[in-house]
């Protein structure tokens, strides 16, 4: 058996991370988000931008840990610089995994990443939902807006898990008899 010393193991580990790293940024917040809050009659559960962004920190943080301890070999202070990046990570993964916005039958839910609080408004305290169409040759995508009765409001940008439950949405929309304004952009 051959006898590599900690740094190739480190080498060989953050040479993986970083390859994998695309497709962990990618799928988690879906992956998280799909699995933690799932509902049996939800329309469509949604991921904030923000998220992704601290998910896309989180493993270049989670990266980083074995990549410092591979170029600047293993002594004490990489290590606890190390383990502090690394720590650095799982806070960005479970601050970005709270963040959500959910469409039921019965509710609208939400959480900013990195709040406790949920936000829980059933489709009698919807004011006004305002679609945002852009066209389609635009890069950016098109966005509701939902007015809640008490002031508060959010934006959901039209990903695809939005588009596909976008006839529903929209029903569900009328059938409360909830203001549903087009914005042409």
């Amino acid at each position: 058996m051959k006898n590599y010393s900690a740094r190739h193991v480190f080498m060989a580990i953050a040479i993986s991370m970083l390859l994998f790293s695309p497709i962990i940024w990618l799928i988690a917040p879906v992956v998280v988000t799909e699995t933690a809050y799932y509902v049996r009659n939800g329309l469509f559960t949604y991921v904030y931008p923000s998220s992704y962004l601290l998910y896309g920190v989180a493993v270049g943080l989670l990266v980083a840990a074995p990549l410092l301890l591979w170029i600047l070999d293993v002594k004490k202070w990489t290590v606890l610089t190390s383990i502090l990046l690394l720590s650095a990570s799982l806070y960005c993964f479970y601050g970005a995994a709270l963040g959500y916005f959910q469409v039921t039958e019965e509710e609208i839910v939400y959480r900013a990443p990195f709040q406790q609080e949920l936000q829980v408004y059933g489709w009698q305290d919807v004011e006004e939902v305002i679609y945002h169409v852009r066209p389609p040759e635009s890069e950016d995508p098109s966005w509701y807006t939902f007015r809640f009765n008490d002031g508060a409001s959010t934006e959901v940008n039209e990903t695809r898990f939005v588009t596909q439950a976008q006839g529903k949405l929209n029903s569900l929309i009328r059938s409360q008899d909830i203001p549903l304004t087009y914005d042409e952009l």
